[in-house]
């Protein structure tokens, strides 16, 4: 929630970004970061920074800030949704994270032509409570309560007949409702072993692969790319509430790299489920 701004001299207080259209700036802006809109007297739109801090318009007949001199960072919670956004808007990416970096942060080019810096907050998407889905305003862990960094998940062709199974063999029981497609493919369910929490998905594809979840996912999902690891499935906001993607090690392992956030409802996941397969 926008808090009251802090007046003091020697407070950074407006920003004049360059563009030739600044309602199509402007809408740039406020889908990329979120920003506040609104219209001065005279007729021009402003924005306002996420907190009320700081405040701004679009002009014409500047040249834009092409190349990196001050830079104007916007600060995010999780920045791989935001430069997807940038893209997504006619923005381009300059400067990518840098994997090895200490701090996890890009530079980005507005459709403009301005370079302004987007720097991921540590800790920020914990406390924002990111998507917390349903108007429940609670924090959003992005690790799951109940699960770890690293996760087993099994697939298996007949999963109904595989989970009877590990029921009778090993006393494994179902912790969670099963998720499945409207054909009755069991696309995720949960079982408890011992002391061990197990996914099962139905997929002739593989046979196990390693769940993963990551506060920091988009940093984590660099480095790995970076050290040699493929792409099967890239990073996107997924309908359950998470984000994701998946990566082959050079050695065969496949890894599934996810963050929660949103917390979603058994019947909001179906809702959404239906509403992406039509």
């Amino acid at each position: 929630m926008p808090t009251t701004p802090d007046y003091a001299t020697g407070k950074i207080c407006y920003l004049e970004i360059p563009c030739a259209d600044p309602r199509a700036a402007a809408r740039f802006y406020a889908d990329a970061f979120g920003w506040p809109l609104r219209e001065r007297g005279d007729g021009a739109i402003a924005f306002d920074d996420a907190v009320g801090q700081v405040s701004g318009t679009w002009v014409t007949g500047r040249s834009p800030s092409r190349e990196p001199g001050i830079v104007v960072h916007v600060m995010v919670g999780q920045i791989g949704p935001v430069l997807d956004r940038v893209r997504a808007g006619g923005g381009a990416i300059v400067r990518d994270v840098d994997p090895a970096a200490s701090e996890v942060y890009a530079h980005v080019r507005d459709p403009y032509g301005n370079v302004l810096g987007v720097y991921q907050q540590p800790g920020l998407a914990q406390t924002e409570g990111v998507g917390a889905g349903s108007g429940s305003g609670r924090p959003v862990d992005p690790v799951p309560e109940q699960l770890h960094t690293v996760n087993l998940r099994l697939a298996v062709p007949r999963a109904a007949e595989a989970i009877d199974f590990y029921t009778r063999a090993f006393g494994a029981r179902e912790t969670t409702e099963r998720f499945c497609e409207p054909g009755g493919r069991i696309i995720h369910t949960e079982l408890e072993i011992g002391d061990t929490l197990v996914h099962v998905t139905e997929d002739d594809g593989y046979r196990a692969l390693l769940h993963t979840y990551w506060p920091d996912l988009d940093a984590v999902w660099a480095r790995a790319v970076a050290a040699g690891a493929t792409v099967l499935h890239p990073l996107a906001d997924q309908f359950y509430g998470e984000r994701g993607g998946r990566l082959q090690d050079p050695f065969g392992q496949q890894w599934m790299l996810s963050m929660r956030t949103e917390i979603l409802s058994h019947e909001e996941m179906l809702e959404r489920a239906r509403a992406e397969m039509g």
